[in-house]
């Protein structure tokens, strides 16, 4: 279960407030980092803490000491990071409210298993949103499980694109999605 995750953005008030309105929620100040905001769902549950891109946490050496805060010089990186989450908020104004922020975001299919809204923060860091009808399928068809079942039965031979393609052709074959 993931309880928060920290985002990067290059104006970490202005991102926090939009995707506060993307869960329903709001954004209060995050003082423990210098120039930090904390984006909460509307339930009060999940948080996003948004931090300035040009700062990254660091292990601190000193043991049972929080991570410390150093200035990242990299700039816009890409990363194989993200999180999934889920709002109350509908899909078309998930991408509503991320595109008036400057944001790219689309609504993607997840190799016929589900869909999500790819939100892009500042078109670097990736957070993909689930709407209640999008949560459902993803519980439905996405669990450790399934996705067992699925390997066990016909393992993915392939990698990439390639492998997307394997399973959207299988769960056609199954008669699935």
């Amino acid at each position: 279960m993931i309880h928060h995750a920290s985002v990067p953005a290059d104006d970490p008030k202005a991102a926090a407030e939009t995707l506060a309105k993307i869960m329903g929620g709001e954004a209060m100040p995050f003082p423990v980092i210098t120039g930090g905001w904390i984006a909460w769902s509307g339930d009060g549950v999940t948080e996003l803490e948004v931090i300035p891109r040009k700062q990254g946490y660091t292990r601190n050496p000193v043991a049972g000491k929080a991570p410390t805060m150093v200035n990242v010089t990299t700039g816009h990186t890409p990363s194989g990071w993200h999180v999934a989450i889920s709002t109350d908020v509908a899909a078309s104004e998930i991408v509503a409210i991320a595109r008036a922020a400057g944001w790219p975001a689309e609504i993607c299919d997840r190799a016929g298993y589900f869909s999500l809204v790819e939100v892009w923060v500042d078109d670097a860091t990736c957070i993909e949103v689930l709407d209640p009808e999008m949560l459902a399928r993803y519980r439905k068809t996405f669990t450790a499980a399934t996705w067992k079942a699925m390997l066990s039965e016909a393992p993915v031979t392939r990698e990439g694109v390639d492998a997307i393609e394997q399973l959207r052709t299988r769960m056609r074959h199954d008669g699935a999605a």
